[in-house]
């Protein structure tokens, strides 16, 4: 149940990928996929709900996850970072942005509202769980495994450090390429990480259950 819960959150958690399918007046390669649920935006309800959707399939993941995973804290770290994210999404989709900063240049000068700055925050926050999620899985993964993890974060420091350059740079050009590698790289984290509790999670929550006895 657990797993099939993170393939539900992470289907909608990529729903961002619908814009390549409507037309949102927004380019892919420069704004933000957040910019995607602005208000004023035309798919902003759309875009809202599958983030909310992701957030309670990762959410209510957690307690039949924790049963999958071994009874060790460092696979626990990893079962709250998905938490963490459900949590984060959730807000997320409760607090929208004003509008689309990176299409508007008065929505960059204007003054915001609470909504916009918790957005803001958030969106912060989650760029953080994309990078230590990966970090968890490393703790207490074995063997071939750890290759996926090590490599997304790489991915995603390397996305994290891109987007601090290209926002002290002000020019914002390519930002939205950069963070939609962030969003592939939690996916395929969550993709990894289910098919490895189904496949090597049971033997190495066995095994680690027998040293314990």
């Amino acid at each position: 149940m657990g797993v099939g819960l993170v393939g539900i959150g992470t289907a909608a958690q990529l729903g961002w990928l619908a814009e390549f399918f409507l037309d949102t007046g927004l380019s892919p390669l420069h704004t933000a996929p957040n910019d995607l649920s602005a208000r004023g935006q035309p798919y902003r309800k759309l875009f809202r709900a599958l983030e909310l959707t992701a957030g309670i399939a990762f959410l209510l993941a957690c307690p039949p996850l924790a049963r999958l995973a071994p009874v060790q804290w460092r696979a626990r770290s990893t079962i709250v970072a998905v938490g963490a994210f459900g949590v984060l999404l959730i807000l997320r989709s409760a607090f929208p942005l004003d509008c689309a900063a990176s299409i508007d240049a008065v929505c960059r000068q204007s003054a915001h509202s609470v909504s916009h700055q918790l957005n803001f925050v958030i969106s912060v926050l989650l760029s953080v769980v994309y990078v230590l999620g990966p970090v968890t899985l490393l703790l207490w993964w074995e063997g071939r495994w750890r290759i996926v993890p090590s490599i997304i974060v790489a991915v995603e420091s390397a996305a994290w450090l891109a987007l601090v350059a290209l926002s002290l740079a002000a020019s914002g050009q390519f930002a939205g390429l950069v963070m939609r590698v962030q969003l592939l790289g939690g996916a395929a984290v969550l993709v990894c990480g289910g098919t490895y509790l189904l496949t090597t999670g049971r033997h190495v929550r066995t095994r680690w259950e027998d040293s314990r006895g």
